[in-house]
């Protein structure tokens, strides 16, 4: 058997928040927001219908801002009935997006980030569809600016971070973050990269608000020689889904705390490829609650801010595990001395002995040179609401099966300690609930042989993260 399962108008108000968090001298590591400005843009498109059999090209376009690095498209309005579609066209490197009407919902009105200062618009009109167009708003515009001045060091000494291809972490955009995937399908950050504007003056506490409506990009490529971000190809960037159905979990307490820091969400397919992230990418992170032992090698890996070619591009390092801090059940952070500057927030905190993630980062606070005992933090697996969200994500109810989990302290059937097999899954589900089941081959070897809904009791099966053959 085979399984298979807007821009944000507060940019001023976020590098004004973030800046007063540097002067209380906080050890918060977000960075503001990628530098861009707003431009007003209108363009119509005009009312098209087709009345032939083919799709028609009904108008086409030239959206200019000369000497921009980089821009992203607003429509005020817009309809695209059953078969039309917008094409967008950077004429600099030839990334391309096709939105749809489903497409361009699930943007959010907007467009994916195209390089350059020209894009082609075209409308597509297909057969039989009337009342057709769009009506472009505004664009958003890059700015030729390298790194920030007022980034977070955190470095433990000299940085030692060298170029990833890990296709398993991305860039938040324009959040000035990372993310990354996990077994589930969903993604993680930091809480703070999501409700990221805290009240000025105040005792610095999230204001509840999501401000979440970017995009998270893979694949990402070198920024320019003088640190200005390149977008990712449209192929590989994918809209966040801030939908009430599949809202965004997280919690962030206030810079004081380190471990009330995370968040999890969702994307949407990509647009052009129809693809999500695990389904282009391959296998994501594994989670484990252990905690490893002092001086175990760690690893960060994540878009921070650097110099250069390297600004906001993905980097990895490695380093020594201090310890973990327990303050109560859902305030559990951990500490090593890894580098990472500002916007590795949100980066996966990886245990090098088996390549399992432990937590999230948050925060910083290594010394330059590195003082004993002190490193940079992040959020614990250990966090019951933490794994009670990432649990709940797949449903309230689900067990989790992965026969490739590499570290067999106990099966629970959670998504740290699964099951090794999905009969063991099938039998401890409750009724009406789901085995979510990491990608891999199941066989009747090892166990996996077993009739659902002999005992009468309903469950769904679930592959959330790739293809699972069961009973080979």
């Amino acid at each position: 058997m085979t399984v298979s399962g807007l821009h944000d108008w507060k940019t001023g108000f976020a590098l004004a928040a973030v800046g007063a968090l540097l002067q209380a001298g906080s050890i918060w590591a977000a960075p503001p927001v990628v530098p861009h400005h707003q431009e007003k843009y209108e363009l119509s498109s005009g009312i098209h219908a087709n009345f032939t059999d083919e799709p028609i090209a009904a108008f086409e376009g030239r959206i200019v801002s000369p000497l921009a690095p980089w821009m992203r498209l607003f429509f005020a309005d817009h309809n695209l009935g059953t078969s039309s579609f917008i094409l967008l066209t950077s004429m600099q490197d030839g990334g391309h997006q096709r939105l749809d009407a489903t497409g361009i919902e699930q943007w959010n009105g907007s467009s994916a980030f195209f390089n350059g200062q020209i894009v082609r618009i075209e409308l597509i009109v297909g057969p039989g569809d009337e009342g057709v167009f769009f009506e472009l708003d505004h664009i958003a515009v890059g700015e030729w600016v390298g790194p920030f001045d007022g980034g977070i060091a955190s470095l433990c000494g000299d940085d030692d971070r060298v170029d990833s291809t890990d296709n398993r972490v991305g860039r938040l955009y324009l959040g000035g973050c990372t993310a990354w995937r996990i077994t589930t399908g969903s993604l993680l950050t930091a809480g703070h990269c999501v409700d990221l504007d805290p009240d000025d003056g105040g005792p610095l506490l999230p204001d509840g608000v999501l401000d979440l409506s970017g995009v998270v990009e893979f694949n990402v490529p070198a920024s320019t020689a003088g640190g200005a971000p390149v977008a990712a190809n449209p192929n590989d960037q994918y809209a966040i889904d801030i939908t009430p159905a599949t809202d965004v979990v997280w919690n962030f307490d206030g810079i004081s705390s380190t471990g009330e820091d995370w968040a999890i969400f969702a994307v949407f397919p990509n647009t052009n490829t129809g693809l999500l992230p695990h389904e282009a990418y391959g296998l994501p992170f594994r989670m484990t609650r252990e905690v490893p032992a002092a001086s175990d090698d760690m690893r960060i890996t994540g878009f921070g801010i650097d110099t250069g070619a390297d600004n906001y591009t993905n980097q990895t390092a490695t380093g020594p595990y201090i310890a973990e801090d327990f303050d109560n059940a859902n305030d559990i952070s951990h500490e090593y001395q890894v580098d990472t500057m500002g916007a590795n927030s949100g980066s996966p905190i990886i245990w090098e002995t088996n390549g399992l993630t432990v937590g999230i980062h948050t925060n910083a606070g290594c010394d330059d040179p590195p003082t004993p005992g002190d490193g940079n933090q992040g959020t614990s697996f250990e966090v019951d609401a933490l794994e009670t969200a990432i649990r709940n994500f797949i449903s309230s109810l689900a067990k989790f099966v992965d026969v490739g989990h590499p570290l067999r302290v106990a099966e629970e059937g959670t998504v740290y300690r699964p099951y090794s097999t999905v009969v063991l899954g099938v039998t401890n589900v409750s009724t009406g609930g789901v085995v979510s089941i990491v990608q891999g081959s199941y066989s009747a070897a090892a166990g996996n042989t077993f009739t659902v809904g002999e005992d009468g009791k309903s469950m769904r099966l679930e592959a959330p993260c790739g293809s699972v053959t069961i009973g080979n």
